[in-house]
């Protein structure tokens, strides 16, 4: 028991270390970027020469940008009804399930851990095979099934917290289940939904693999422009879009959190 007291300091210092390394690892490109963004030079330089917030005008009124950015918006919308249905649907249905409950578990959430390089090429040739064409439809489908598993998981954490107690009693007051689905279960975890739905769109928005393979010539979404712009010059226009991303992700992140924390 004294050499574990002992080991435990040690054991402390090097996880905190550990810890801040990858943090700086994380950190340390925003801290890059964040700064070239509001530079005035016409290429890429750290730290800048001159300051000038204006390559956030060009980007907001280059029509290239904009498409890109509304196009990614409304993927990641489409994506994100699909997700939240399914994800909220299947965390209800497993819910119930008593046999094979874990092995069901696993399948949902198996788009977790396939590499996105393989889910964009199975959906590629799938579609192909049935004889039609990879587009937008077909990257709308494969964000949601990236983003299916956030969902479910944001909603099964939830259901845990409702007493199923409940359901059994509504159910011997005479409700139905749909009745008991929509007007007890889901009212008790529609918090949990809408933070998982918005988890959802900031990763359906800025997903990039799937859209640079299913997207087709001339609709790119914004992170595919990105990475296009990126191999072809080095504006600082790109650094000004990657803050514009940066901003929107922790925005959606704090709404998620404060939709969690009002739900406990």
């Amino acid at each position: 028991m004294s050499d574990l007291r002992r080991a435990a300091p040690r054991t402390s210092a090097i996880a905190v270390a550990l810890g801040v390394v990858v943090a700086l690892f994380l950190l340390l490109p925003l801290l890059v970027i964040l700064p070239v963004a509001f530079s005035a030079d016409s290429f890429l330089v750290f730290p800048p020469q001159e300051w000038s917030p204006r390559w956030f005008s060009a980007v907001l009124n280059d029509p290239a940008w904009r498409d890109a950015l509304g196009l990614s918006a409304r993927i990641a919308a489409g994506a994100t009804v699909l997700a939240t249905v399914a994800g909220t649907a299947a965390a209800f249905a497993l819910r119930r399930l008593r046999r094979g409950q874990r092995a069901l578990r696993t399948v949902m959430l198996a788009p977790l851990v396939v590499p996105q390089l393989v889910l964009a090429l199975g959906l590629y040739l799938a579609v192909d095979d049935l004889g039609g064409r990879a587009g937008l439809g077909t990257l709308l489908v494969g964000q949601a099934v990236l983003a299916t598993p956030i969902v479910y998981l944001a909603v099964a954490a939830g259901l845990a917290g409702v007493d199923p107690a409940l359901a059994r009693a509504a159910r011997s007051l005479g409700h139905t289940w749909p009745s008991v689905l929509l007007r007890i279960e889901l009212p008790l975890v529609a918090r949990s939904v809408a933070g998982a739905a918005v988890l959802a769109f900031g990763l359906c928005f800025d997903e990039s693999v799937l859209a640079y393979y299913l997207s087709p010539p001339g609709r790119e979404t914004l992170p595919t422009r990105i990475w296009l712009d990126a191999s072809q010059s080095a504006s600082p226009a790109i650094a000004a879009v990657s803050t514009l991303v940066i901003g929107l992700a922790v925005v959606l992140l704090g709404l998620s959190l404060l939709l969690g924390r009002r739900r406990r």
